[in-house]
């Protein structure tokens, strides 16, 4: 008898374990039109992951996020099988391999606003005005950053002033009170906004899905996406203003293109020349050298063939204004004739090294240099010649 008891409790803990392996753990991050605080709030999340649980017929257990940025860390260890989040949390998701299955047709964007009287028509325009953002990692400051980047401005020489205010409503509030020259808000909080103060908006930034579901694929194969859906007709929560939040099935590139979106380079770089993959395999022919500056595994798995590996090493933020002493690039290997041309690429438009590396080159007084902005993605869409090792 001795023996039986240690025997039945071993498998009761087998079977307890084996058990809570098969949970599944469900992280949301709420857009900025709710509050995970409130427990109205919460209990909305706490039936989507019960409905997650009757579809997948799993246990779901749900976890919630209080910031993208907390979100962004632990998604990179993978420490969710489910994560459902704004457009941005997912957009970085996918490097950690998770799979976007579902989305909301409800999208959003950010909007530029200033005063009715204000002297610009334009961002380029609003030379030292100070500028008002949402919470650093918010969808709205991020879509913002990326406007701007996109303008090729340097946000540090472009405003004279840059403030981040943690509530949605109060950058729109420094606006109304002139602490700050252009409020950088979410969409539809400005045009509700606008109804009752004075004000225009000056730019806008592109739309992209107010939420987004994204699993791993080693936990919740695609078998599953179905129930996924039926999951979240039956789920009202995101959507501003009490709307219902309606999901439909996404894919994997839309997000690529909000990474794209939210941290792309800007379309012109002073002092090089922007070129595409026919212009770049045609300086390779002519014995340009072609430098590829993404990090050794990426060059390893498929590069430009014929291109030389000069990593570029990336710390710095990306932004036209980066500081270049917190990353490192070895100008040692580029020719030591300032005069030859060189081309440099990296992983398409939301990579910075190739970028940065060109801006390094310029400063350093190279007189030929080509960006080839769209890189190895747009390279290998192109059909172009590739070849993988070192």
């Amino acid at each position: 008898m001795r023996f039986v008891l240690p025997a039945l409790l071993s498998v009761f803990i087998a079977l307890s374990t084996a058990h809570a392996a098969e949970t599944l753990r469900l992280g949301v991050v709420a857009t900025d039109h709710e509050n995970l605080a409130d427990a109205e709030t919460l209990d909305k999340y706490h039936a989507l992951g019960e409905q997650l649980s009757a579809q997948l017929k799993t246990p779901v257990s749900f976890s919630p996020i209080y910031s993208p940025f907390t979100a962004m860390k632990r998604v990179s260890r993978s420490e969710y099988d489910i994560i459902l989040a704004p457009a941005h949390v997912i957009a970085v998701a996918l490097k950690s391999n998770y799979a976007p299955v579902a989305k909301t047709s409800n999208k959003t964007g950010a909007v530029f606003v200033v005063a009715t009287d204000a002297p610009w028509q334009t961002l380029e325009q609003a030379q030292g005005a100070r500028l008002g953002l949402a919470a650093s990692d918010s969808l709205p400051a991020s879509l913002a950053r990326g406007e701007i980047n996109s303008k090729s401005l340097e946000m540090r020489k472009q405003f004279s002033e840059v403030r981040y205010f943690r509530r949605p409503e109060a950058v729109l509030y420094s606006l109304q009170i002139r602490a700050t020259d252009i409020a950088a808000a979410d969409a539809d909080l400005a045009q509700a906004w606008l109804k009752t103060n004075s004000g225009r908006i000056l730019d806008k930034t592109t739309e992209v899905p107010l939420l987004a579901l994204a699993v791993k694929r080693d936990r919740v194969g695609a078998d599953k996406d179905g129930a996924i859906l039926n999951a979240l007709a039956r789920f009202s929560g995101g959507a501003p203003n009490g709307q219902k939040a309606t999901f439909v099935a996404a894919h994997r590139e839309e997000f690529a293109a909000v990474a794209s979106t939210l941290n792309t380079t800007p379309k012109d770089l002073p002092g090089a020349r922007v070129i595409n993959a026919q212009q770049a395999a045609t300086l390779l022919n002519q014995g340009v050298t072609v430098i590829d500056a993404r990090n050794a595994e990426e060059y390893a798995n498929g590069h430009v063939k014929g291109s030389v590996w000069i990593p570029y090493a990336e710390v710095s933020a990306k932004e036209v204004g980066f500081d270049p002493a917190e990353d490192r690039f070895d100008l040692a290997k580029l020719p030591q004739d300032k005069g030859t041309p060189i081309a440099l690429y990296c992983d398409g438009t939301p990579c910075w090294k190739s970028y940065k590396a060109s801006t390094l080159a310029i400063k350093n007084g190279y007189r030929n240099v080509y960006w080839f902005r769209g890189g190895f993605p747009e390279w290998k869409a192109a059909g172009m010649p590739v070849e993988s090792g070192k």
